[in-house]
């Protein structure tokens, strides 16, 4: 079946401020809308966000009861800055983590709306798994296939920069643009990475995976996303290790969204580099 993981990503810069008082708006290349699916279900995995000015509650509500019980507040969700450094350093809070997920519908649109102080910047980011979305076949392996065909490990680094907008994507930057040592043939499974400085959203994007984003955060909560994606598919028992040519690294490209302007995390791509392609179906 056509299967997906796709990160969006929602935001506001500048609040009004007041009780449910904003709505995020989905980021440039992301969206809100649930696509049309075979089976007419998928499921979000992971959830997170920040405020990065003061505390704040949002407020996740779709049209499904199915999905987020009622239409006013839906799932509620607590953005605290108090831990680990405070306001404008924590940069990724969890609001949704596995094991638990969230039903999404065909169709459906997802609405964030958030309590904030005025003049606050609030982004959210999520990861939905699409098992039958049409016109893609995305590249994921389970963890005991990356094993099985596993060569040597790689680290790379790639410098993507957050946008000047705050809660944007910044410019795309390739995997191969700062560190070129990919090897043509040989396949690479993506475990995580670990960054510098800590940054709400990493995205991943490229042909293998239907060009639609994946990602993760690296906010001051996420302290070992070396395995980011081996921990994500071993939760939920699914091929969830993104997987590349080494061949197709300039397709491969990094963008970073955050709740401070130009964050320049510096990324290190941890892989396996395998003989043959561990990817799943």
């Amino acid at each position: 079946m056509p299967r997906a993981v796709v990160l969006n990503t929602a935001s506001k810069a500048g609040t009004t401020g007041g009780t449910f008082g904003d709505t995020l708006t989905a980021n440039s290349g992301d969206t809100l809308t649930i696509p049309n699916l075979q089976s007419g279900k998928g499921r979000i995995l992971r959830m997170w966000g920040i405020d990065s000015d003061s505390v704040a509650e949002v407020a996740l509500t779709a049209g499904r009861v199915e999905s987020i019980h009622d239409p006013q507040y839906g799932i509620r969700f607590n953005l605290q800055v108090a831990g680990l450094g405070g306001a404008g350093l924590v940069a990724g809070l969890p609001m949704l983590e596995p094991p638990n997920y969230v039903d999404v519908y065909t169709g459906d649109t997802l609405t964030f709306t958030v309590t904030s102080t005025a003049s606050d910047d609030v982004v959210v980011s999520w990861l939905t798994e699409y098992q039958d979305l049409p016109g893609v076949q995305a590249s994921f392996a389970t963890w005991q296939s990356v094993v099985n065909n596993r060569f040597s490990e790689i680290g790379v680094r790639v410098a993507p920069i957050a946008s000047g907008t705050v809660g944007a994507y910044g410019t795309a930057r390739a995997a191969n643009a700062d560190d070129t040592r990919w090897t043509g043939g040989k396949w690479y499974a993506l475990l995580g990475f670990t960054v510098q400085i800590p940054v709400t959203t990493v995205s991943f994007k490229g042909p293998m995976w239907g060009n639609f984003r994946f990602g993760a955060s690296a906010g001051g909560p996420f302290l070992y996303t070396d395995n980011y994606f081996v921990q994500l598919s071993q939760y939920f028992n699914e091929p969830l290790i993104p997987v590349f040519n080494g061949y197709d690294a300039g397709s491969v490209l990094l963008e970073v969204a955050d709740g401070e302007a130009s964050t320049n995390p510096k990324v290190d791509m941890l892989c396996v580099e395998c003989n043959t392609n561990p990817a799943v179906g």
